[in-house]
């Protein structure tokens, strides 16, 4: 009886890293660590401006100039010209790429660091074991 709850105790110990399934994951599928990039659309539409302006002269005639989203209008009748310019909206796209990496892959640890987790786990597995042993002998036997 005593062999099995020292089996049971010693096999609920034992456990994989992180780092060791991290490892099968990269031998199984090597792109698991190669960079992605990330596509950010961002779209910026100005409104539509129009400014109206008057001044007065003695004539009549009219003149509209059309250059890429500015149209002026220029209208002169007797002694008054009507100016309108109106400025159309405009859609701004702007494709932002931002590589990031899928995983970050930590580095192993140091040597001492190693031996001081192996050294805590021993202590908690004698302790344990310790017990253990009291307890299947005060109550068990």
């Amino acid at each position: 009886m005593k062999w099995l709850v020292k089996l049971i105790l010693l096999s609920s110990l034992m456990s994989c890293s992180a780092q060791w399934h991290l490892k099968k994951a990269v031998q199984k599928d090597p792109s698991v660590l190669e960079k992605d990039t990330l596509v950010v659309m961002d779209t910026v539409v100005s409104p539509p401006v129009a400014i109206t302006d008057t001044v007065i002269m003695k004539q009549h005639d009219t003149i509209t100039l059309v250059k890429d989203r500015l149209k002026v209008k220029v209208v002169r009748v007797n002694d008054t010209i009507t100016i309108d310019a109106i400025c159309d909206s405009d859609t701004i796209i702007s494709v932002i790429e931002v590589p990031y990496d899928r995983i970050v892959y930590v580095e192993k640890e140091k040597p001492i660091q190693i031996i001081q987790r192996w050294m805590a786990y021993l202590l908690l597995l004698i302790v344990g074991i310790k017990l253990l042993q009291r307890f299947a002998d005060k109550y068990i036997l």
